[in-house]
């Protein structure tokens, strides 16, 4: 290949401009990206640091890819897990298989730093890629709409135990401040003695009619009868017709509700860094960029 992979240093506001030039041009869109969108969107405050890598070709950027740093606890030991995003790939230099070749060189590079593993959710474009090319496993996503209606909407409600042991689980609080820092007129937080959940509402329209759904975008359960008092609360605040969870469908979280459904999106994507085996994936939709 005629191009090398390195770190970008996103505070330099040439390769900044040039990042989101190449992000403009490889997704087709009309607007530049705000100046400090790159920041905002991968400074996570994790116990290290995101990064962008870029490919470079005769001293421009043909390629980048976001890696967005989350702390991950699973038996009480802080694992580093680095979400893949905002892959782009210029239209002019396509072929050259950019993108396989700056996603190995992130497996090497947090390999050898420690890291956890790599995870995100891959468009209908690059999810073969991850998995058929790059050794990523897909994990199912789940999703449950719960309705604003009397009496009906405790149905999805099981009487059973949070099964908490053997999860991988994200530093929710952490997720929750990035995306207060990032959109704090949007992001909505409730809380419950020492339980809380956040998430967005947004208005949605079919045939016709206006509606409003509250989006989890993630949960921290002090104790597990916390999670209906918390919905009620979002009823009664927010006057939302519909509550929707989106999760991984080893999430814990499943074992308090039923009725979930097989969603159109594609499952989270996995590769294991220096992580030891473990059986649930504690992640919801709120820690993704696209959130």
């Amino acid at each position: 290949m005629n191009y090398t992979i390195e770190t970008a240093n996103i505070n330099d506001l040439t390769i900044n401009l040039e990042i989101r030039k190449l992000l403009k041009a490889a997704n087709n869109t009309t607007e530049l990206l705000p100046d400090d969108y790159l920041e905002k969107k991968i400074c996570s405050n994790a116990s290290h640091q995101s990064f962008f890598l870029i490919a470079i070709e005769n001293g421009g950027i043909i390629g980048c890819n976001g890696f967005i740093a989350n702390d991950f606890f699973l038996n009480d030991i802080n694992y580093t897990g680095y979400q893949s995003c905002m892959s782009a790939t210029h239209p002019l230099h396509q072929g050259k298989r950019v993108f396989t070749s700056i996603i190995n060189f992130a497996k090497e590079k947090l390999t050898a730093e420690g890291a956890g593993f790599l995870y995100g959710i891959a468009n209908n474009t690059s999810n073969p890629i991850f998995t058929k090319k790059l050794g990523f496993t897909e994990n199912p996503t789940l999703i449950l709409s719960i309705p604003n209606l009397p009496f009906f909407k405790w149905f999805y409600f099981r009487k059973e135990v949070l099964k908490r042991w053997g999860g991988c689980t994200v530093d929710e609080e952490q997720v929750k401040n990035h995306k207060l820092n990032q959109c704090p007129n949007l992001v909505k937080v409730v809380q419950y003695n020492d339980s809380w959940i956040w998430g967005k509402v947004l208005v949605k329209k079919r045939i016709g009619i206006k509606f409003s759904v509250f989006y989890v975008g993630g949960v921290s359960l002090a104790t597990d009868g916390d999670l209906e008092k918390m919905l009620t609360k979002i009823y009664s605040i927010y006057k939302v017709f519909f509550i929707q969870f989106f999760l991984c469908k080893t999430n814990s979280l499943i074992h308090l509700l039923k009725g979930w459904k097989k969603p159109k999106m594609n499952g989270f994507i996995f590769y294991n860094l220096n992580m030891p085996n473990f059986q649930h994936l504690n992640i919801m939709i709120g820690v993704l960029d696209v959130f």
